[in-house]
């Protein structure tokens, strides 16, 4: 059992990198965002991979080591609609607004400028270089739950592993599923051909969902409907909010059987209020991704209607090349967009349940990631900001002012002082962000894969000389301000 293994593989860390063993459990201290409540001088009481504690007045053990943050103690932020291993290219602007996605996706420039590089990033056998970059970017942007993954079940027999660590892969590797949790639903290859590995997660990422096979339909809505998948998120009517074409998907979808609880759709650029009101009466999610709608299609989703219409909402950031580096700059760009609304769509805590609980919600998870709460994985945020605001400082937050970003009660990244504390033995890797110096950790990808992972200095370098036999060169971590 996945899950089993990785709650093993932590418990060990936690083990051998503290001494006494009350180590196994620690006390961070700052601003909690739970986020539904906001508590000043509360605590995070964390017991290996998950919160025991949190709120203003914990009770601590005896020798529990307390860690003051100074900070603002957010949930890690999920990303439910990415396209990981294209962030290792660099930003394309096209110059143009196109009317939906069939079109700039035609482009000889877009083959030339990301899908032959990746491509051939790929051939020389660096695909797991390119998810790696992707995750420590997503970390980066404050990101602890993904998606949108490398598909381990297409990769040789000694690289199916090479995407479990760092971040939670909602799609293929999350850890928090047992073998048995979606053993009864298995996907397709290409040819509609059932592939012989299941996909313990009961979570589907479907780029084309227009494309699948009748087979694999049935096999998706049988699978809706008995609990063997429970969240569904297809991306859908992506193109200008006229274009007819993008808006007939939405009636496609909905012949295939997929207009049903459990399901979201991602852009849904070309769908209004009608369209919203049949989603919220079927109890089907949106994912929102404004700044690589407005790149290319000059406009974005009407969130206004569809918050009208009650629909649940996350926010993601699409992908590198046209959307935003991650889901911190993510939520800056429609905080910014949603400032220029009159009125404003969002309230800033709205924003803030987008990039947390909602999408938590979406990928039913919500009870065990999106929030400060006992039993849920301590998956946490850590935001040092001059913003008393509790949720502005989020929403204005740049990467470098991330004190923290711990994955099941794991430190992965964040400021040098603070990762030395947490994992005074770890082999900790520095890693320059907006200037500022930080700290990397890989341990989870060395105990979890059961080998010695690439440095990121190595990682890098060979990302880099893939991308410049083709005329590219590695985009950056993020866009920095000046």
């Amino acid at each position: 059992m996945r899950a089993l293994r990785r709650r093993v593989w932590i418990a060990a860390i936690l083990l051998l990198a503290c001494c006494p063993p009350l180590c196994a459990q620690i006390a961070l201290r700052g601003t909690l965002v739970t986020p539904t409540a906001v508590i000043p001088d509360g605590t995070v009481l964390i017991t290996g991979e998950k919160i025991a504690a949190a709120g203003k007045d914990v009770t601590l053990p005896a020798g529990v080591q307390v860690i003051e943050t100074g900070g603002f103690i957010y949930p890690g932020l999920i990303d439910l609609h990415d396209h990981l291993t294209w962030n290792f290219l660099p930003r394309w602007k096209p110059n143009r607004e196109f009317n939906n996605r069939y079109e700039w996706q035609a482009l000889p420039e877009y083959k030339v400028v990301l899908t032959t590089p990746e491509g051939k990033t790929f051939d020389e056998g660096l695909a797991c270089d390119t998810e790696q970059y992707a995750e420590v970017k997503a970390i980066v942007g404050g990101a602890t739950s993904v998606n949108g993954s490398l598909n381990q079940w297409r990769q040789p027999a000694g690289k199916q592993k090479c995407i479990e660590g760092l971040a939670r892969n909602l799609d293929f590797y999350s850890g928090l599923y047992t073998a048995a949790a979606g053993s009864g639903f298995r996907a397709r290859d290409a040819n509609c051909n059932e592939l012989p590995q299941g996909n313990v997660e009961r979570f589907r990422n479907e780029v084309f969902p227009l494309e699948m096979c009748e087979a694999d339909v049935t096999a998706t809505v049988k699978a809706l409907e008995s609990g063997d998948l429970t969240a569904f998120v297809v991306h859908l009517a992506e193109g200008k909010p006229g274009d007819a074409a993008s808006n007939r998907e939405f009636r496609m979808l909905k012949a295939r059987g997929f207009l049903r609880p459990g399901v979201s759709i991602i852009h849904g650029v070309a769908l209004h209020a009608p369209e919203f009101q049949q989603m919220h009466d079927a109890q089907v999610g949106l994912i929102w991704s404004p700044r690589s709608n407005i790149a290319l299609y000059g406009d974005t989703t009407d969130v206004r209607a569809a918050k009208q219409a009650g629909l649940t909402m996350a926010v993601s950031p699409d992908w590198s090349p046209t959307g935003s580096d991650g889901m911190l700059q993510e939520l800056k760009y429609a905080a910014t967009w949603n400032a220029g609304q009159s009125p404003p769509v969002f309230t800033d805590a709205e924003l803030v349940a987008m990039a947390t609980s909602n999408p938590a919600k979406l990928a039913k998870l919500d009870n065990l990631i999106g929030a400060l709460a006992p039993g849920h994985m301590a998956d946490l945020l850590v935001v040092k900001s001059n913003d008393k605001d509790a949720y502005k400082a989020l929403l204005h937050a740049n990467p470098g002012d991330v004190q923290l970003v711990m994955i099941g009660g794991m430190p992965a990244y964040g400021n040098p002082e603070l990762m030395k504390k947490l994992a005074p033995a770890a082999d900790l890797e520095d890693l320059p962000v907006c200037g500022v110096s930080k700290a990397l950790d890989f341990q989870s990808e060395k105990l979890l894969q059961a080998t010695q992972p690439k440095s990121w200095k190595q990682t890098t370098e060979d990302l880099n000389h893939a991308l410049n036999e083709w005329g590219e060169k590695l985009a950056p971590l993020s866009d920095c301000p000046n």
